[in-house]
């Protein structure tokens, strides 16, 4: 392996979930339950050691119907490439334990993936 693809090895061992949530809402107060949680969905699905980072958007910047937002946005990066079927699996079980452990519908938690690799 010549030095120019050290680089891709770690990316494509690797996934990283960016998670964007109100403060005060569930998600927040359910982080590190979330994050392990996260971390195992990764594990499971074969797309290697996951790393989690939150935003936390201060109280009164998240509005929805006039009220603090309870959504969530997850975007997931992950080693590709991978098939429509491998994406939607991932994406609805990251929804479900959302769901699980905060009590969101799927209609608060917006799911994204971004793929990462040379064939991606």
């Amino acid at each position: 392996m010549g030095p120019q693809n050290r680089g891709w090895d770690s990316v494509r061992s690797m996934s990283h979930f960016g998670c964007i949530v109100q403060e005060a809402s569930p998600a927040e107060q359910r982080q590190v339950a979330l994050e392990a949680r996260l971390k195992a969905h990764a594990a499971e699905h074969g797309v290697g050691e996951a790393t989690v980072s939150w935003t936390v958007a201060a109280d009164g910047y998240m509005f929805t119907e006039a009220k603090p937002s309870t959504s969530s946005i997850i975007a997931c990066l992950i080693p590709g490439p991978t098939t429509l079927d491998q994406r939607e699996s991932f994406m609805r079980g990251v929804c479900d334990l959302w769901s699980a452990e905060t009590g969101c519908t799927d209609h608060e938690i917006v799911v994204s993936i971004t793929e990462t690799g040379p064939e991606a």
